[in-house]
């Protein structure tokens, strides 16, 4: 186990460290490709640096996941607006929810900072609105975030087929997947993740789903993820 964490390390460094020149290169072409007035080349440099971020996400899991393997997660707190990343996140998943005939609908607030990990909160709403999109059967995806007593609330909504209560608990494990019986994608370690992250902030998941009616997952967090210093007497 721990020889196939640090292989899982070593790969996705040495496949996401190349894609950040190719990201420069993309961005290049996309900027000179702009005043030509060719949309259809606009268009294909678009997705092409779209497919490239998916790229980069999925190395980036696989790195996360070998240091959360090895107990190696190193938080960095810093003050960051939710409504803002959330609200990044879905610009940056709207094409994939377009292709899909979902429609991302955002109930947020104008500001919502707290202290957290800027990366662990991207992973965790990244993932959350990918798996609305890709398992919300085309339906609408409601993202709703909330402060209550200290304690942030991020609800994500979708309309698909739903989970089985057995299968519940069992979809936060790694390499499980969100709905059986359909086709597999990405690596099942999505929501292992998210649950992981949450819980090195003090936070936590939860999943409320019926067959035939979608699922809603419910993160919550502190407000200030910032370890407390033990006392001394």
């Amino acid at each position: 186990m721990r020889a196939r964490d640090a292989f899982l390390a070593i790969a996705a460094h040495e496949l996401r460290n190349p894609m950040y020149a190719l990201s420069l290169l993309l961005d290049s072409a996309h900027r000179m490709a702009k005043p030509t007035g060719n949309e259809e080349l606009v268009r294909a440099l678009k997705r092409a640096t779209l497919a490239l971020q998916r790229y980069v996400e999925r190395a980036t899991t696989l790195l996360d996941v070998s240091r959360l393997n090895a107990g190696q997660i190193d938080l960095h707190i810093e003050p960051v607006d939710l409504s803002a990343l959330v609200r990044q996140a879905a610009d940056g998943y709207a094409a994939e929810a377009a292709h899909t005939k979902a429609m991302l609908r955002l109930a947020l607030p104008d500001r919502l900072q707290g202290w957290w990990d800027r990366l662990a909160m991207e992973q965790i709403v990244g993932n959350l609105l990918s798996n609305g999109i890709k398992y919300g059967a085309g339906g609408p995806v409601d993202v709703t975030l909330a402060q209550d007593n200290g304690e942030v609330r991020l609800s994500v909504r979708d309309r698909g087929p739903g989970i089985p209560i057995e299968a519940q608990e069992r979809i936060f494990g790694q390499f499980e997947q969100v709905v059986s019986g359909q086709k597999r994608a990405g690596f099942g370690v999505g929501l292992w993740l998210v649950r992981s992250l949450l819980q090195a902030h003090g936070g936590s998941i939860d999943v409320d789903s019926t067959p035939g009616e979608g699922s809603t997952f419910t993160v919550r967090l502190p407000l200030d993820a910032t370890p407390k210093e033990p006392r001394t007497s």
